[in-house]
């Protein structure tokens, strides 16, 4: 029986944050089963955005800082690992250094961890196992040559699988071109089936979600800082996705990515499987957290399914692009997976090739991007 522990934690100050890790971790066994003396374990963060760690976009510092030292402790030598989507490479304004925006550069080096960027350290084209939707992908190096691979994912609301958590962390873990493939997939259970397939090869032994700060409402990075004042640690990446869900008011199905990492054997078959430690889910249970605006009613979703394949318009929601707060960094372009955007004097969607990925509205780093919906989807969402 799988494990999670839920552990509170209230600020991101170093030293909170180190003993509610070291409790979660604790909960649910140690480290001592998982890695040994002169391991190399890959702490996979999550760095959509090159914004700041106050704006819950991002895996906090605070919490790669605290895993760390608890892998250091225990022996093993720490990487600190993402795409650094928005930055990393190159120069201008879309090329900034995302690992030190974030704060993550600064912990590493406090570490002595190496920062690793998987777009230079390169990827490695491997075969997916029982795919479903990627028979091949290109996988970052890092992943592979890890002895232990760790998520450390931010708990985020996200506009297609609604949820983000251990299992979408590793997205980040192939380059854009798949990522673009994997977003070209029109349903977004489609779209989950090609993430799961992507989790599935990258093998992950651990997992510590930071939910001190939560990201409600529009997000992946859109929404709004929910202070949730938790940390969560498991061996199973869909084990704790499925509690995080729990405690964030959704129910077992609506997560995608849970759910089709469960038909796969990748995960346990419900929440009686779960051994729940440290705090009571009863106890932190929310409410008030809300959900994204994917987060359709039933009525909905059957007609979306049964009209949008013949063109019924008005159920589709689209990109649209607030001028004011755009600084013309032209990232929504560079990531569009089908060159629906064009950059004049201001970047403009071309709504014959959009296919509604939300790509633009995830990586915009200024929130410029907003989704639009009709009157209509409105009020059958509500239903």
């Amino acid at each position: 029986m799988a494990k999670v522990s839920v552990t509170r934690c209230q600020s991101y100050r170093p030293e909170e944050v180190y003993q509610a890790v070291k409790k979660a971790v604790g909960l649910i066994g140690g480290l001592t089963e998982v890695v040994k003396p002169g391991d190399t374990v890959l702490l996979k963060v999550n760095l959509l955005s090159a914004v700041p760690p106050e704006r819950a976009v991002t895996t906090h510092p605070s919490v790669t800082g605290a895993v760390a030292t608890l892998f250091k402790e225990a022996g093993a030598s720490v990487w600190v690992g993402d795409a650094a989507a928005t930055g990393g490479l190159g120069s201008g304004p879309s090329q900034t250094d995302a690992f030190q925006i974030c704060g993550i550069r600064e912990v590493a080096e406090k570490e002595k961890a190496e920062v690793v960027n998987f777009n230079r350290t390169g990827y490695q084209k491997v075969k997916v196992p029982h795919f479903k939707r990627l028979e091949e992908i290109n996988l970052a190096r890092p992943v592979l040559e890890a002895d232990i691979v760790v998520s450390l994912p931010k708990l985020k609301t996200h506009e297609l699988t609604l949820l983000t958590g251990a299992v979408k962390n590793f997205f980040g873990c192939v380059p854009h071109s798949d990522r673009s493939t994997a977003h070209r997939f029109a349903r977004p259970e489609h779209f989950a089936q090609a993430v799961v397939d992507i989790y599935s090869v990258c093998n992950p032994s651990f997992a510590v979600m930071d939910a001190v700060v939560a990201m409600d409402k529009e997000g992946p990075s859109g929404g709004r800082a929910f202070p949730l004042g938790l940390i969560l640690a498991s061996r199973d990446c869909v084990s704790l996705d499925i509690v995080a869900s729990q405690i964030t008011g959704f129910r077992p199905t609506d997560i995608l990515t849970s759910v089709d990492a469960i038909e796969r054997g990748l995960g346990p078959t419900a929440l009686e499987e779960i051994e729940i430690v440290g705090e009571e889910l009863k106890d932190v249970i929310r409410r008030d957290f809300q959900k994204p605006s994917a987060h359709t009613g039933s009525v909905y979703r059957g007609l979306r399914r049964l009209l949008t394949p013949v063109g019924l318009k008005i159920l589709q929601t689209y990109p649209r692009i607030e001028v004011s707060r755009c600084r013309r960094c032209s990232l929504c372009a560079e990531k569009c997976p089908t060159g629906a955007i064009i950059v004049d004097r201001h970047p403009r969607i071309n709504y014959k090739k959009c296919i509604q990925c939300f790509t633009c509205y995830e990586f915009c780093p200024e929130g410029a991007i907003q989704l639009r919906r009709s009157w209509l989807i409105e009020q059958l969402r509500r239903k």
